[in-house]
């Protein structure tokens, strides 16, 4: 998965935003796959998804050839709505519900409810933050975590360059999360030492690469003590990201970063010790590097984990990029007029933090489908290969158990999209293929108070399976 998952084109970035998994499901390519499953029984209630190791993708097909048209019949609007109208009047969903529902090809509205209501979207938000990351930074580029040689004889400089799920020990080549390996780069800077003839030294650490607080300004401080969250940095480990159940993380994962690297070069026969955080000399020599996978696949993971600290710390990164500072207010703006400069009418946008986490973002079902729509048809590539990198369900991300129950088990692997949760708070927008073999959009939030935010989370699912089994030609 380290390098780009490049598909191929037939209609236009559908494939794109589609993606193996679902040439899985219609029996195109080998998978586990298949539109004819039987209806798998409904697990127990899980805990909050975990991090968990990233899912390589199979090899994509040969050539463009073998993929499915997915550009069927376009949907008659009125069939759509009497096809998702009981599922909206489900009582196991929130007193307010929003919803918009397009066509994935040409945009048109295809179902609609308080679509331009300011609603709670959670990590939704996220689908934000990632269109403007995307059009910001090269996503093409791997993030670089390097040693240089330190402001004095005895001192090298272990630098941040916004990688944050660097692995303790050597990189794996097939994975994003730990795609870079601190045993790796510490064999490179000992090998430098010792052609030196040196066999001692202090590791300080340069943090002027996307500066910036810990936490965003909203975060309740028990959420992220608690572990629901990771702090943001430019640098941390792939061990201490957020996982379930919420275990507490580091409190200072560039120091713990550091504090491994020390550790890495004493098992290549250097003594060394902890030093300061000072910047790295201008003339300083390079040592050794590491390099994350291709940024698209760093931003894909965060939003399949929906790791909050590795959003934030990406939208600090492209707002660095511009010259913008790292605090939350700085951010938050830098990213919604990213948005309104790609075009995008942001009424009702209201953001707190570039992840959701955070008490008092507002985002209308609207902006999100829009969003979403100029990467499914084809209008900004950048967003189309981000949407192409979205969880699927059933299958991986925050989406590995939904789509388990009984009624709603027949669209696994056909939806890929962002998740959403907070209290009294659910919400889903992404993609899903019909029965039809059209390619629709769709934003789903449900604000208001719960039974089980579990029963919640399966009656926006069974929307998305109607939509999904409509021939609504």
């Amino acid at each position: 998965m380290g390098k780009r998952m490049a598909i191929g084109v037939t209609a236009g970035a559908l494939v794109l935003a589609l993606g193996y998994e679902t040439l899985d499901v219609f029996d195109v390519v080998p998978g586990p796959l298949t539109r004819d499953s039987a209806a798998r029984e409904a697990v127990p209630e899980p805990g909050k998804t975990a991090v968990g190791p990233s899912v390589a993708p199979p090899a994509a097909p040969a050539s463009p050839a073998a993929l499915p048209a997915l550009a069927g019949p376009q949907p008659d609007p009125a069939k759509v709505k009497a096809k998702i109208a009981a599922a909206l009047k489900d009582p196991d969903l929130s007193t307010k519900v929003a919803i918009d529902v397009r066509d994935g090809m040409t945009g048109a509205v295809l179902a609609e409810q308080s679509q331009n209501d300011a609603t709670t979207p959670a990590s939704t938000t996220k689908l934000l933050t990632a269109w403007a990351v995307a059009n910001t930074m090269d996503l093409d580029k791997p993030l670089t975590t390097k040693v240089v040689s330190g402001a004095s004889p005895d001192a090298v400089t272990l630098v941040a360059g916004g990688d944050t799920a660097l692995n303790p020990g050597k990189g794996d080549p097939n994975a994003v999360s730990g795609h870079a390996g601190l045993a790796d780069l510490a064999a490179q800077v000992a090998g430098a030492l010792k052609r030196a003839g040196r066999t001692s030294v202090t590791v300080d650490v340069d943090t002027s690469y996307a500066p910036g607080p810990l936490t965003a300004a909203r975060w309740d401080p028990g959420v992220v003590a608690a572990g629901y969250t990771a702090r943001i940095a430019q640098l941390g480990l792939s061990t201490e990201r957020a996982t379930d159940p919420a275990t507490p993380t580091p409190t200072d994962p560039v120091g713990s970063t550091q504090q491994t690297f020390v550790k890495a070069l004493a098992a290549q026969g250097i003594t060394a010790k902890k030093g300061a955080s000072k910047a790295a000399p201008k003339d300083a020599q390079e040592l050794g590097r590491v390099e994350s996978a291709p940024l698209v696949d760093v931003l894909g993971d965060a939003l399949q984990a929906s790791d909050n600290a590795m959003i934030e710390s990406l939208a600090r990164q492209a707002a660095f990029g511009k010259g913008i500072g790292g605090s939350t207010a700085e951010v938050t703006k830098f990213v919604e007029n990213t948005l309104k400069q790609g075009g995008f009418n942001l009424a009702g946008v209201k953001l707190a933090d570039t992840s959701g986490l955070s008490d008092g973002t507002t985002i209308p079902p609207r902006v999100l489908a829009d969003v979403l729509l100029s990467g499914t048809t084809g209008k900004n590539k950048p967003y189309a290969e981000t949407v192409s990198r979205l969880g699927v369900g059933g299958l991986n991300g925050t989406l590995h158990n939904r789509f388990e129950a009984k009624t709603n088990s027949s669209a696994a692997g056909l939806v890929r999209a962002k998740t959403g949760s907070l209290l009294g708070v659910a919400s889903l927008a992404g993609t899903v293929v019909t029965k039809d073999n059209r390619l629709l959009v769709f934003a789903v939030i449900s604000n208001g108070p719960q039974a089980s935010p579990y029963v919640t989370r399966d009656a926006i699912d069974n929307i998305v399976a109607d939509l999904a089994s409509c021939g609504c030609n």
